[in-house]
């Protein structure tokens, strides 16, 4: 899959992750915060592709941050932000591969596709 806008807007990212049967699993989390470290606008996570053989729930929660320490925004790791989580859980009983895509829409315009490769086990 490849995605490509003008200004670097779109992207696309790939993922292999494992995950125990029937535990929820952490797919992706996603912030946008200012300097003074308050929400920049919500971050929206949508199901491109859902699973087969489990479920997608998303969260709005407070993340931890991870800005590089040359990024204005580095004293904002300290403390919870704003933020969107989503978690995967496989069906009960459920062991092998299973497959799951994730859009990712900042409030800048900035989008990801998320394509992630799940092994239950």
């Amino acid at each position: 899959m490849a995605l490509a806008l003008s200004g670097g807007i779109a992207k696309a990212a790939y993922g292999f992750k494992v995950a125990a049967a029937g535990v929820p699993m952490q797919l992706y989390w996603a912030t946008s915060v200012n300097p003074d470290c308050s929400s920049a606008g919500a971050v929206t996570i949508k199901v491109a592709a859902p699973p087969s053989h489990g479920r997608v729930t998303i969260s709005r929660t407070g993340v931890f941050s991870i800005f590089s320490a040359t990024n204005v925004r580095q004293h904002c790791n300290t403390r919870r932000v704003a933020g969107v989580k989503a978690f995967y859980t496989s069906h009960r009983g459920y062991l092998g591969a299973d497959r799951v895509a994730i859009d990712v829409i900042w409030p800048t315009g900035r989008y990801l596709r998320y394509d992630v490769n799940i092994t239950v086990k």
